[in-house]
């Protein structure tokens, strides 16, 4: 009896300890995820606003959708960014990090594999609701009162539209593929289509194509993306799905050179992409000073921190690791994690931010000696405001505003920003289109090159050239 009672009084605790435990790392969990969703989300407008100092008040005179959407974009567009690394990082674990046969995923691979699917199911449905909230701001109108002429002109006429589109379709087809998933192949299959789906939007729109050198731009700045899409996903892939150590000590092995190499290309690229988007070294410098700079400075400066923490895990914590010590560097690396995806979130902003002016286009002002006259040159306003959406004409409540030269017989895409109706009148005929308030509409452009005039029935003093080449 006196064995046997205390044998009781040990058990007694037992059931219950394990019938409360696995609530507390799960709510423990997602207390934890929704903390870091607050912080990013303030950081993420924090710099938003950051970025816009210095930028000047908007002078296009167009409507805004209120402000529900202007602040509701950019964290959609954060959570797409972040769902895309979760895709690429997952598949990286599944289909190059872990060990395991050729023929067939392990029980961990496979787990991975899944996890791709919802991140990509996270990731299309981010695509879309951006896309329409992208819209949305365009046009001025909120998300329920967008037409469907708009729409269509939006997904088959801007770049911004296509990439969308494009990018949505591409993840809603990683999402199933990944569910499928049991091969090594096939995820490394899956994971080249992640990482083509992450650089579509910058080979169709973004800050690059409005860049000097829009090759090297978009270049740098694809290089860019898919060196830190790896190196992000991967390091949270492996805090999320590294839990044993025989699985993680192998992975992390295999990851540490990628990781490496990742982190020099993230560099480099994005220094060259930054310069050529303003406009060389000497720009580079002179930004520096506006709120795009400080931007560009603090997302640097994060990167030279992440590179440190890098170099800390090669000296501490991989050797505990390899000892069977692996608590140190899931701690090191969620906190490393923590730091990556604040980053995003500074690029985000980055991207948000217009990027400052040389101080010669600067002080040319619309009435200014150094101002481009009207059909004469890009006009600055339009490629300003929107010349990533790939917009050729754009009215406002004063005037037309031509963003540049068009290709002989292309679609010419037009906004109207206005709530009144308006035409574009060709002097010669060639072309005659009405253009609703609020709306984006195309029409051919003449299939001969050359300058064409034209204004609205609407107002004498509205009027432009289209030149065609």
């Amino acid at each position: 009896m006196s064995s046997a009672a205390p044998a009781t009084r040990r058990s007694s605790p037992e059931p219950a300890a394990a019938a409360v435990s696995p609530a507390g790392p799960v709510t423990s969990r997602g207390t934890g995820v929704a903390l870091t969703g607050v912080a990013l989300t303030a950081l993420l407008l924090g710099s938003i606003e950051l970025g816009a100092t210095g930028a000047g008040p908007d002078s296009s005179g167009l409507a805004g959708a209120g402000p529900l959407v202007e602040w509701s974009l950019p964290v959609v567009t954060l959570a797409g960014r972040i769902a895309a690394v979760g895709t690429i990082g997952t598949l990286l674990f599944a289909a190059v990090l872990l060990p395991g046969g050729r023929a067939i995923l392990s029980p961990a691979g496979r787990r991975a594999a899944a996890a791709a699917s919802w991140w990509a199911v996270g990731w299309a449905g981010a695509t879309a609701l951006g896309a329409v909230l992208t819209l949305s701001r365009l046009v001025g109108v909120p998300p329920t009162a967008l037409t469907w002429s708009s729409v269509r002109v939006f997904v088959d006429e801007t770049g911004a539209g296509r990439a969308a589109l494009l990018v949505a379709v591409l993840a809603a087809v990683l999402a199933l593929g990944a569910r499928r998933c049991t091969r090594p192949g096939t995820a490394r299959v899956l994971l080249a289509g992640a990482l083509g789906a992450l650089v579509t939007p910058v080979a169709l729109s973004g800050h690059a194509s409005g860049a000097g050198d829009h090759v090297l731009a978009a270049t740098a700045l694809a290089v860019h993306v898919v060196a830190a899409g790896v190196w992000v996903g991967g390091l949270l892939a492996l805090v999320t799905h590294g839990r044993s150590s025989g699985v993680l000590a192998p992975a992390v092995a295999r990851f540490s050179p990628i990781a490496l190499l990742c982190l020099l290309v993230t560099a480099v690229s994005g220094v060259v992409a930054a310069g050529a988007v303003l406009g060389g070294a000497a720009a580079l410098l002179g930004a520096l000073g506006s709120g795009y700079g400080w931007l560009l400075t603090a997302k640097t400066s994060a990167l030279v921190v992440l590179g440190v923490l890098g170099w800390q895990h090669r000296r501490r914590t991989l050797p505990r690791l390899h000892a069977g010590e692996p608590g140190s560097f899931r701690r090191f690396a969620a906190v490393e994690v923590l730091l990556m995806l604040a980053t995003l979130a500074l690029a985000v902003a980055l991207a948000a931010s217009p990027p400052p002016q040389p101080a010669t286009a600067a002080a040319a002002g619309p009435g200014s000696p150094g101002a481009a006259a009207p059909g004469t040159a890009a006009d600055p306003m339009a490629g300003h405001d929107h010349g990533e959406l790939s917009v050729a004409v754009l009215i406002d409540g004063e005037r037309f505003h031509v963003a540049g030269p068009v290709a002989a017989g292309a679609r010419v895409t037009v906004h109207n920003g206005t709530e009144r109706e308006v035409t574009i009148t060709a002097a010669d005929g060639s072309f005659d289109v009405v253009v609703a308030g609020r709306s984006l509409i195309t029409f051919l452009a003449p299939t001969e090159p050359g300058r064409y005039p034209f204004t609205s029935r609407h107002s004498a003093a509205f009027g432009d050239v289209l030149v065609v080449e």
